[in-house]
């Protein structure tokens, strides 16, 4: 377990005043979590199904920033991918979410010898199955997962909740996936750079049905959301405006509205 030399990427990440004093914070983190780490594995049975880092999120944020496996605290990273295993094809466990893996991790603990291989594989033992990729990205739903393959970093996101999305392409990408998915009409329109319209053609729809989706939950986190007639259609349209970290829409933010429209 080698973390000390990886203080950098962590002051990088933390970004919170200037540099020698992130850079100085990140060194303190690092060193103290790195005494934890060790303490927490060498009780193993605590590490296994207890460990000091709830959820394993520190081990989470060391993936995140690019830290190798050879790095990572072993013991506990092995369990983490026992845990991503058995939580996949199983369906045991706890529910995972914005779980960080090196993609090369993953297809061995799935038994995948390629990314090719990963989504034939699943797209035989899934009842539903939906992908789209572009440039380095790659997106993947089905039977309630949901994973984001980023190849430029090596990193997969399994079920990337809390994904927050802050340009247009990520936003079309996710939208053509959960369009696929759950079989809508949709369209998307970049209005601006940071102006965004999402579409739902839900023509011949019971109108208290759409009004119900209007004053959801789901539709709180958009900017504003309405319904449109032109012609003989009728759209649910949502906009989102980007301004700033706090503005961002999240992925699972936006699959809560795909799912919602779906069920009218």
């Amino acid at each position: 377990m080698e973390l000390k030399k990886h203080k950098n990427e962590f002051a990088t990440r933390i970004s919170l005043l200037d540099v020698a004093a992130d850079n100085q914070l990140a060194k303190e983190l690092i060193e103290l979590h790195e005494k934890k780490c060790s303490a927490c594995q060498e009780d193993r049975l605590s590490c296994a199904v207890r460990p000091r880092c709830n959820n394993r999120n520190f081990l989470n944020a060391l993936i995140e920033i690019g830290v190798k496996p050879r790095d990572l605290p072993n013991f506990c990273y092995s369990q983490y991918l026992e845990q991503i295993r058995r939580f996949i094809l199983e369906k045991k466990g706890r529910g995972m979410m914005d779980r960080r893996i090196p993609i090369k991790d993953l297809l061995s603990t799935l038994n995948a010898s390629s990314i090719r291989h990963f989504s034939a594989k699943f797209k035989k033992l899934w009842k539903n199955f939906a992908s789209v990729n572009e440039h380095n990205v790659l997106l993947i739903a089905g039977d309630g997962f949901l994973f984001r393959f980023d190849f430029a970093r090596g990193i997969v996101t399994l079920n990337p909740i809390h994904d927050r999305i802050d340009n247009f392409d990520v936003f079309r990408l996710y939208c053509e996936l959960f369009s696929t998915f759950y079989k809508l009409k949709t369209s998307v329109t970049d209005l601006t750079l940071n102006w965004w319209l999402l579409a739902f053609d839900v023509t011949g729809k019971n109108p208290v049905d759409i009004k119900s989706v209007l004053k959801s939950e789901s539709a709180k986190t958009f900017d504003t959301i309405y319904t449109n007639k032109v012609d003989d259609s009728t759209k649910i349209q949502a906009e989102v405006i980007v301004d700033g970290e706090s503005s961002l829409i999240e992925a699972g933010q936006l699959r809560n509205l795909f799912d919602q429209v779906s069920k009218l």
